[in-house]
């Protein structure tokens, strides 16, 4: 019989509630004696309310929402087993992907970081990172050696994520999982994905918003301050500041007028830092230490 209680799983949340209440199901039942962390960005749609009526089993920590980076680290912070599983409030994992991903740690140390394949609802494979990511056009029968892995359902070793480092919290959402896997690169250690299927809702925890957009491409540029020679960065600011200042005067939406606008000054002031969203000012925070806290935010 499988056991997982050498596992954390840290899942970040905001206003997800529907697919939460599936996810933390899935995990009662595929692994029961894994120590799961659900950290809540000050959701309104009563999530955190549900998972401390519904799920006296799970810690529950309440912060204010600096975004994926901010949430998960935090959560980070209250573990303290082994294996520390990253999973987004809209995936579901089976037992037989978790083992798998774990078997695979186990037997390779040079190994950073290990993800399955991702799956739609019907079956169907999700496409990540763009039409330029190779592996989702590729059929995965094998373990495969990839540059990139979705932190959707990721799976590291506590040791090789203090050495390294936490997620990088100048990112709101989007591009942080680009950017721990190309400092896990740099490093000397591979990334792998294994022939095992979890379905994930592609976009269920996230809605709408012309301001993510516009954060989505500001940490691109960002993380190509920190990973790319500087002619891609110049190459790809002044890429964005033309599409903004064009888009701004002919995009028939207000909210995107706006959004496009913001995007031109952005890029003409190089303040590749300054997201729409609310950061937590930390960057790269210092190494993280399990706490051994149960308690909640």
């Amino acid at each position: 019989m499988m056991t997982f209680g050498d596992i954390s799983v840290v899942v970040p949340s905001y206003n997800a509630r529907r697919h939460l209440v599936r996810c933390l199901e899935t995990l009662r039942e595929h692994l029961p004696d894994a120590e799961v962390v659900v950290v809540d960005g000050m959701s309104v749609d009563g999530s955190a309310e549900m998972v401390a009526r519904e799920h006296p089993w799970v810690t529950l920590l309440r912060c204010s929402n600096h975004g994926w980076a901010h949430a998960t680290n935090r959560g980070v912070e209250l573990t303290t087993r082994p294996f520390l599983l990253f999973l987004n409030s809209d995936a579901f994992p089976t037992a037989n992907a978790i083992d798998a991903m774990r078997a695979r740690l186990r037997a390779r140390t040079e190994v950073a970081a290990v993800a399955p394949m991702l799956e739609n609802e019907d079956g169907s494979r999700q496409a990540l990172f763009g039409l330029w990511y190779w592996p989702t056009w590729r059929e995965i029968t094998r373990i495969t050696s990839v540059p990139l892995l979705s932190a959707a359902c990721l799976m590291t070793t506590r040791a090789h994520f203090e050495r390294i480092g936490a997620f990088d919290e100048g990112f709101f959402l989007y591009n942080e999982e680009l950017d721990w896997c190309r400092r896990a690169r740099r490093a000397g250690y591979l990334l792998e994905i294994l022939p095992r299927s979890v379905t994930h809702i592609g976009g269920g925890s996230t809605v709408a918003n012309p301001l993510l957009q516009l954060e989505s491409q500001r940490g691109f540029v960002y993380l190509s301050t920190k990973h790319f020679p500087g002619w891609v960065t110049t190459c790809l600011r002044e890429a964005m500041r033309v599409q903004g200042s064009v888009l701004k005067r002919v995009d028939p939406r207000p909210e995107y007028r706006s959004m496009w606008t913001q995007l031109e000054s952005i890029m003409s002031r190089e303040a590749y830092r300054e997201s729409p969203f609310d950061l937590s000012g930390r960057g790269v925070p210092d190494v993280l230490r399990p706490s051994g806290a149960r308690g909640r935010g």
